[in-house]
């Protein structure tokens, strides 16, 4: 009865693909590994920040959320970019090249640890040393998270989904557990950092100790490193300002606004921000395949899958307006001014779909283009937010995510035009 229904699945599968345009029996194997990985991460996600709202002031609350801001600015330094090259050399079948590159990661992200120093200092002679010894910690970490989390580069380049999705699941039960323990006792900024950081750095070195143990050989190939590994570089540069731009409207809150309202802001962001994370995932899934098509076929059909993927993520938005006033009073009952203000803000998921135009164009190497996006899009928002948040406060945030998430997918859609054109 099983093997009937498997074979009817599978069916119905292969007829899909004559409307959605795309391999749904890979999409079903490897994203149903990675959609359960997704949910239970957004369900950690939830419980922790259920566990933040109710359990610590919201000012200590916010402050968690500035210092987390910044750490993800500091993630730059680490260049993550070498990852996405990663992924692809392992795609390819060179193995031994992803050691290479996390021996290189390594040493790059040590950038990180003097960036983080630097902000400690700033902090201390500011005389606040509760945010100085939190970035001495960050400062230390950072660095060290950025190489032991490479081991999902490898498992996405073999396109291992159930692996990767088993082991971001334990990693995230993990983080989320240790936390929220710590929730229960703990109310000092650094002593929580130092159970944000500590479990998932355990964790992920166990994982990627395995890899090296049992899958990677260091048989040398024919892999162009010198090649792929300057072009992650510059993937690496070019993240500086979207990174930067992806923080920008928590920083300007905590400093125009202050601790409280960073907390009804990050309060109220969450749960769009899951479901953008649970469809994140098809980059996961496309980055590989992408790799292995033409540019001609991306050309052709990723713009008519990304306008389906549109009218999918509507209905989410819709059924949010519908659940949210539900929800929030249920969950965050000290966090009852959100609610509005979330189901605005889910509108700016409209526009996320668009980013995926930069998969395409990073397989392959349109570093021009890549270049141009990087600074554009970020730039606009940067300016959106430093413009709107000072007038407006909180709903300038708000306004300034759709505004900007309008003209960002804009600027993709313009670049994947221009690096595409050419093709026949």
């Amino acid at each position: 009865m099983l093997q009937v229904l498997q074979v009817k699945f599978y069916r119905f599968l292969r007829w899909s693909e004559q409307y959605t345009k795309t391999d749904m029996v890979y999409m079903a194997k490897g994203g149903s590994w990675l959609v359960a990985s997704q949910v239970i991460s957004s369900l950690c996600s939830l419980v922790l920040v259920i566990a933040f709202a109710n359990l610590i002031p919201a000012e200590l609350y916010g402050k968690y959320r500035y210092v987390i801001s910044i750490i993800g600015i500091l993630a730059v330094a680490t260049f993550p970019g070498l990852n996405s090259v990663a992924i692809t050399s392992v795609a390819q079948g060179h193995d031994s090249t992803f050691w290479k590159l996390l021996y290189r990661r390594t040493l790059w992200s040590f950038v990180s640890t003097l960036a983080g120093f630097f902000i400690a200092s700033y902090y201390y002679l500011q005389g606040n040393n509760e945010l100085a010894l939190v970035f001495v910690v960050a400062a230390v970490a950072t660095p060290l998270l950025s190489t032991s989390g490479m081991y999902a580069a490898f498992l996405n380049g073999k396109k291992d989904f159930q692996r990767l999705a088993q082991w971001s699941t334990i990693a995230k039960f993990g983080t989320t557990g240790a936390l929220v323990l710590a929730l229960f006792f703990v109310k000092s900024l650094w002593v929580l950092f130092l159970v944000y950081f500590i479990p998932e750095l355990i964790i992920e070195s166990i994982f990627l100790w395995y890899l090296y143990r049992h899958n990677i050989k260091g048989v040398e190939s024919e892999f162009d490193f010198k090649k792929y590994s300057h072009f992650g570089f510059h993937l690496s540069l070019m993240e500086v300002f979207k990174i930067v731009a992806s923080q920008i409207d928590k920083i300007l809150v905590f400093h125009y606004l202050g601790a409280t309202q960073l907390a009804v802001y990050a309060i109220a962001t969450t749960a769009p921000g899951q479901i953008k994370s649970l469809f994140q995932n098809m980059t996961t899934l496309a980055l590989p395949k992408l790799s292995a098509v033409t540019e001609e076929d991306i050309r052709v059909n990723l713009p008519q899958k990304l306008l389906r993927l549109e009218l999918l993520i509507l209905g989410f938005v819709a059924l949010y307006w519908i659940v949210a006033p539900v929800l929030f009073p249920l969950f965050f009952p000290q966090y009852a001014e959100a609610v509005f203000i979330s189901q605005i803000f889910s509108l700016s998921l409209l526009f996320f779909p668009r980013t995926f135009l930069s998969t395409a164009m990073t397989v392959h190497l349109k570093k021009t283009e890549m270049y141009w996006i990087r600074i554009v899009a970020p730039a606009i928002r940067i300016i959106v937010f430093a413009i709107a948040l000072p007038w407006w406060g909180l709903w300038g945030a708000i306004i300034g995510s759709i505004v900007s998430g309008g003209l960002t997918a804009f600027v993709y859609q313009y670049f994947f035009r221009r690096a595409f054109r050419g093709v026949v």
